[in-house]
């Protein structure tokens, strides 16, 4: 589900509920494309009402709260929903059609009450000029990053046990990322870069620091042990 998931939102809310959250959801930027806005399968494009908790769709069909449900993920999390169910007849006492699915069993709809907060507060949230302002600095993914240390450190796992020990060896990782990055970008290597010289001398200490700390697994044992 990614980094905007109802577990990792209620999570952020348990712990440090002063904070406001700038993590969007998987499908927020896709909510506002005129496409989802306009399909009638959405049930965020739906009439409701809040009052008499119904929820009425294109079709005009009247979905009415039936019950209470919850569902447990791959991971064990627990969801809890609120079932909602299509009036099958209509004012006359005739059978709707468009209240039942294409086998006849009557429509139901499934709604995540605590979902549907977290959602409402991220885009509240998020469309908060300064708030906004903020998320822009880092909105960055962070897949890139572990995929950095893949393929320019070679660091493609921990050599340490105990969570102390890992946070340091994670610290020094990304320290020399960005020691990498600050060397590539300083001055980059072309037939017309009057620094190319310097550009290659640095490459070359940040490999020898690549090999240190990377390479050489007993001395990173060593390190991390007394730092």
């Amino acid at each position: 589900a990614g980094y905007g998931s109802e577990p990792n939102y209620e999570f952020i809310e348990d712990k440090f509920g002063v904070f406001d959250y700038l993590i969007p959801y998987n499908t927020m930027l896709k909510e506002e494309t005129k496409r989802w806005r306009s399909d009638e399968r959405k049930v965020m494009n739906w009439h409701y009402n809040a009052e008499d908790d119904y929820y009425i769709d294109p079709k005009n069909v009247r979905f009415n709260f039936k019950r209470y449900a919850y569902r447990h993920d791959t991971y064990g999390y627990k969801r809890n929903f609120k079932v909602y169910e299509a009036e099958k007849f209509d004012e006359d006492r005739k059978e709707n059609p468009n209240a039942l699915t294409k086998k006849g069993n009557v429509r139901k709809i499934y709604i995540n009450p605590q979902w549907e907060y977290f959602k409402g507060k991220v885009k509240t949230n998020l469309s908060n000029t300064e708030k906004n302002k903020i998320y822009r600095r880092r909105k960055y993914e962070i897949e890139p990053i572990f995929g950095n240390l893949k393929a320019y450190l070679g660091f493609t796992r921990f050599t340490v046990r105990s969570k102390k020990k890992v946070n340091r060896q994670m610290g020094i990782a990304l320290m020399a990322l960005n020691m990498w990055k600050m060397s590539t970008s300083s001055s980059k290597i072309s037939p017309n870069n009057k620094n190319k010289k310097k550009t290659i001398r640095i490459f070359q200490n940040f490999q020898k620091i690549r090999m240190v700390f990377f390479k050489d697994r007993d001395l990173c044992h060593s390190l991390l042990f007394y730092l």
